[in-house]
């Protein structure tokens, strides 16, 4: 037998098994096709997936920040209330301060006239004290001005205590006499002539002024030196 017949017998003898090969290679074409396009899809649902993912926690994000913005505001709104409650407590120590400034005033006056011989004041507390003087008048001996002076102090300590639970508060009083006028803090209420202060110069203060941090509560009522104060 020649090679030529025995290579035709060789090829015929493969025909079948290539047939086999290309047909499976076929069904293994199409298995990856299938699966390139179920790959495609699998990656198209898992990229719509994670957007939908990203979106869903860009939401709970939003609504977080928004959750603690109003939370925040409440708190401010919260706090601000408070304080305003407790500056309207304050306020109500207003005239109790008010009262305090206008009997320590009163008590000084009466004390710094007492010791002027010839005053009424002066008169009355000799009187007070004389236990003749007040028998006749049906009146007790008592050492006036001892009294008045222990009472002047009492005041002073009762305003310093308020002055003190007022500063916890924040609240500070306005500074005045002997400053310069200042229209954001002060008021005039009485214009006097003086030979030795400067014009515009705050001589009295008639009524305190109050303020928190560097809001006015209460403009400070004070007497000045007039213009032609030299």
């Amino acid at each position: 037998m020649s090679d030529a017949e025995l290579t035709d017998q060789s090829v015929a003898s493969l025909a079948p098994r290539l047939d086999t090969l290309a047909t499976a290679l076929a069904a293994l074409e199409k298995q990856m096709s299938r699966a390139g396009r179920e790959q495609l899809k699998a990656n198209a649902l898992a990229e719509t997936q994670a957007k939908r993912f990203d979106a869903t926690l860009d939401e709970l994000r939003t609504v977080a920040e928004q959750r603690e913005q109003e939370s925040a505001a409440e708190r401010e709104r919260l706090a601000a209330t408070v304080s305003e409650a407790r500056l309207t407590v304050v306020r109500s120590f207003f005239p109790v301060l008010d009262g305090l400034d206008e009997a320590i005033r009163t008590a000084d006056t009466i004390l710094h006239q007492a010791h002027r011989a010839e005053s009424p004041e002066a008169l009355l507390l000799r009187l007070l004290e004389d236990p003749v003087g007040c028998a006749e008048l049906g009146l007790p001996s008592v050492p006036l001005q001892e009294a008045l002076e222990s009472w002047l102090q009492g005041l002073v300590i009762v305003r310093r205590r308020l002055l003190d639970a007022m500063a916890s508060e924040g609240v500070t009083p306005i500074l005045a006499e002997g400053r310069p006028f200042d229209p954001h803090h002060h008021i005039v209420v009485e214009v006097i002539h003086s030979r030795t202060a400067p014009a515009g110069m705050v001589l009295q203060e008639t009524r305190r002024g109050l303020m928190i941090g560097t809001r006015v509560l209460r403009h400070a009522e004070v007497a000045v030196a007039d213009e032609s104060s030299s």
